[in-house]
């Protein structure tokens, strides 16, 4: 029985090298590859590809508000709302001691410190981290702002008061005074902080100021 299974194999196997087959080979599967072709060894997307295959634009830098040229130019632009809105204050205080035309004068004192209490919040706002002596300039700036505010305020009552009693000493009265001591203060503060912000300015391409421009 053995020898009858033996044959059997044996022409087995010589009826099949006879057609001339031989054992075929798995054929092996690629990886997946990533965008630049090279295999990954996983079928994930590449980390800067977006999810059209197109590679991820990096993040922008925001700029403006961030850069020290922003900054810069948010306390040139404070400024010039500054010298805008006190134009026209000295002739109306004027016009108030010599009792002519008080109500337009007191509107014109009226919108003048209005414009300055906006003033003193804004700078109150800026962000000046990235300017050369941001803090300083940023404190220098509020206190002399806020000093004007307290000048055109105690201006602003001593009008009111003017103009129903044109014959009143107003060199006498107390929110008169209270006025120019104010201004005074606020002229000191802005020429301290002139000091510090014009050569900021000249470094960021921005005009210089004077004290009586703010």
């Amino acid at each position: 029985m053995a020898a009858v299974l033996a044959a059997v194999v044996t022409a087995g196997v010589m009826w099949f090298l006879m057609r001339g087959g031989t054992p075929q080979q798995a054929t092996p599967v690629s990886a997946p590859t990533a965008a630049g072709g090279e295999a990954t060894g996983t079928g994930t997307r590449d980390p800067q590809e977006s999810e059209s295959g197109e590679p991820s634009e990096a993040p922008q830098d925001a700029g403006g508000g961030t850069t020290a040229k922003g900054q810069a130019q948010a306390v040139d632009d404070l400024l010039s709302d500054s010298g805008g809105a006190r134009s026209g204050l000295g002739p109306a205080l004027v016009q108030v001691r010599q009792c002519e035309e008080t109500t337009s004068a007191i509107s014109t004192i009226e919108r003048v410190t209005e414009a300055r209490r906006k003033q003193v919040e804004q700078v109150r706002t800026l962000e000046l981290g990235a300017v050369t002596d941001g803090a300083t300039i940023k404190n220098r700036l509020t206190t002399a702002l806020q000093a004007s505010l307290d000048a055109d305020e105690s201006f602003l009552t001593w009008a009111r008061r003017r103009a129903n009693d044109c014959d009143a000493d107003w060199t006498k009265d107390p929110d008169y005074n209270a006025g120019l001591s104010s201004s005074t203060k606020a002229t000191a503060a802005k020429q301290e902080f002139i000091q510090l912000w014009n050569p900021v300015a000249e470094d960021h391409g921005l005009p210089d100021r004077a004290a009586h421009e703010i």
